[in-house]
Order: structure tokens, then C-alpha cells, then sequence
């Protein structure tokens, strides 16, 4: 169940509580409680254990054995076409039409795939947005707000229009206070995604009150940190990460070397960018489409790109995060196409 690996995390987590606060005690700006939430029905609940099968809609999940620490997805289009995705672990199933094409998309919500670390979210919300042949389209969100239902909460609807939107909140420790030292101030940088055409991209402006991106300054002046009479840090302002996955705007390439010991890997130069490191890949083959989220403990994101770059696929960038001096950039979703002549 989510209560115990929850355990799990908090005793990774120890040695840096121990020493210096983290996000769990500073406010995000936002209460979620006060939100218009989108209306989601729930499929199924509870962490699917080791060695366990669950099925929902035609699609069945399974939790590997061993240490992967990985639950397979797998289902099959209305045309005959399979489709699988790997995800770290599940623990709820969440149906709702996202992006408002006709068609039931899933939200699976679990903790991880990340854990160590003061500024780490611990939980993840892996969406699968469906198209007209039941085919998924990844989406991929890690959320800091996950016990007792926060999780899926993230999914509002702002505008009461009718159409979901998704709250990301971004935790760091960049100065916001002068007067403190360092890892005693930041900002919560929140922002608001909309699903559409499969994807999804940022709402910018004022909504129900709110101007996004929102970014609230914490600091623990007067707390754990004693306040300096003269500045002893010079503010900076967050950084704003791009989270979207539209097609609009994609860039293509081609990887060129196999993934390096850090996941990175080398493509021809696109866009500013000379090496990758893919959020969710994607291998889109005419009788399976392949779906990798992350994960930690497994090397099948790393090995499907690898697959990509022995097939010489043409590979679609979308939501780059350019670096600013190494030429490196990360990626929310690498969508891969194998070339006519090699399809399988």
C-alpha cells in the first residue's frame, strides 16, 4: 500500500531532515483544498503489489518481481494495434476525458520514482491521453502534494469551463531572501497546464484570481534561520521549466551514440541542444507502440532509446529544456518513428 512505501521514504529522506527543513514545511502559495477540482471517477485503488495482475477497461497492469520495481501496462487499440507502457509503480486508476476529444484518458497516480533529496517530490502522476483508436499518449508530472487523495487534486478546473487543467508546483532553494544564508529561502513556482491535442501546454494570465506562473518566496527567516543584519546572499528568481508535451513546436533528430552512464544521449545538434536526456520515450511502430516513464531501478527507458538509435528512427523532440552553457537539454517527451524501409 502507499502507507508503507511512504515508511520507505521517510527513512531515505531522514539524514537531510535531519540537518535543514524541505518543501513539507513551507506553503506552495496555493491551497489545493480551495481549487475547483475536474471531475475524475476512480478505476481501481491500492498498491499493486509484486508479482500482482489488476485489470481496468481492457488494459491490464502488471507489477514485476524481483528488483525492477516496475508495473507493466499493456492494452490493444480499436484497429488491432498493441500498445504497452512501463511505469514505476500504481496505486490509484483514474479515468476522466482530459482533453476533451470524446475519449476516456487514464491518470495513474503512485509515490516515486524519485525519493532522495530535500527538494525531491515524492510522488507522480503518469496520464495516458487517448486517442480516437484507444492508443495512449503519454503525459508525465511529478507533484510534492500526494497523501490522502492531494494527489489527484493537482487536476482543476480553474475556468469552470468544463475543461481539465493541471497545477504544477516547482520547489528550490534559490535565494528569495537576502538576509539569510544559504538553504534557509526560495520560491514555489506554480503553474497551470491545459490538455489538448494530446498533449499539454501552459495557460499564462490571470484566472480565478491567480496570475500564472505564480511564484511564492518562502524563507525561514525568524525560524531555523537567524536573520543578518546586512545582506548576505543576492536574490535570483526561479527558474521557469517548460512541462509541455504539444506536437506544435516539436524538433527532430536522430540519437547518435548509445545512452551514456548518466542516461544522456548524444544527437545530431537541434534546436541548441547536442545531447538529450528524454522525461517519458515513446517508440511508435506500426503493430506496438512502446511507452517509457521514468524509473530509477530499471534500464527500460534507457534501452528502448537505444533500440530507437539502432533503428536510425526519426525522433520528435517536444518540451525542450535547454541547458545554458553544455549544450545538454532535458525533454519531457521523446516520440521516436522508425523509417518507412525499417518498419516492424
Amino acid at each position: 500500500m502507499l502507507r508503507l512505501c511512504l515508511r520507505l521514504i521517510i527513512v531515505a529522506t531522514a539524514c537531510w531532515t535531519a540537518v535543514w527543513g524541505n518543501w513539507n514545511d513551507t506553503s506552495t502559495g496555493i491551497e489545493l483544498d480551495t481549487l475547483p477540482h475536474f471531475p475524475l471517477s476512480r478505476v481501481r485503488s491500492g498498491w499493486l503489489q509484486e508479482g500482482s495482475r489488476a485489470r481496468f477497461d481492457g488494459a491490464i497492469a502488471t507489477a514485476a518481481g524481483g528488483d525492477s520495481r516496475e508495473v507493466q501496462l499493456r492494452g490493444t487499440g480499436k484497429s488491432g494495434k498493441r500498445w504497452e507502457a512501463h511505469i514505476f509503480g500504481l496505486d490509484e486508476v483514474w479515468r476522466a476525458d482530459l482533453d476533451g476529444n470524446g475519449t476516456q484518458d487514464y491518470i495513474l497516480f503512485g509515490s516515486g520514482p524519485y525519493f532522495n533529496g530535500r527538494t525531491t517530490p515524492l510522488f507522480s502522476l503518469s496520464i495516458l491521453l487517448m486517442d480516437d483508436d484507444g492508443m495512449p499518449v503519454p503525459f508525465f508530472a511529478v507533484v510534492y502534494k500526494g497523501e490522502n487523495g492531494a494527489g489527484t487534486r493537482h487536476l482543476v478546473d480553474m475556468s469552470h469551463d468544463g475543461h481539465a487543467a493541471l497545477l504544477i508546483s516547482s520547489y528550490d532553494e534559490i535565494p528569495s531572501d537576502a538576509r539569510v544564508g544559504g538553504f534557509c529561502s526560495g520560491h514555489w513556482t506554480n503553474q497551470l497546464y491545459r490538455f489538448r491535442d494530446l498533449g499539454a501546454e501552459e495557460i499564462r494570465g490571470t484566472i480565478a484570481g491567480i496570475t500564472f506562473p505564480f511564484v511564492h518566496d518562502w524563507t525561514y527567516r525568524g525560524t531555523e534561520c537567524a536573520e543578518e543584519e546586512n545582506p548576505v546572499l543576492v536574490v535570483q528568481p526561479p527558474v521557469i521549466y517548460e512541462h509541455g508535451t504539444r506536437r506544435d513546436g516539436e524538433v527532430t533528430t536522430r540519437i547518435v551514440n548509445s545512452p551514456d552512464a548518466s542516461g544522456l544521449l548524444a544527437i545530431n545538434p537541434v534546436a541548441g541542444c547536442e545531447m538529450i536526456r528524454p522525461n517519458v520515450v515513446v517508440y511508435d511502430r506500426p503493430r506496438v507502440r512502446e511507452i517509457g516513464f521514468p524509473n530509477l531501478f530499471t534500464s527500460y527507458v534507457a534501452d528502448l532509446a537505444d533500440k530507437v538509435r539502432r533503428d536510425g528512427a526519426r525522433v520528435g523532440l517536444r518540451g525542450v529544456n535547454r541547458s545554458t552553457d553544455d549544450g545538454s537539454c532535458s525533454v519531457n517527451l521523446m516520440w521516436a518513428t522508425p523509417p518507412l524501409t525499417r518498419s516492424k
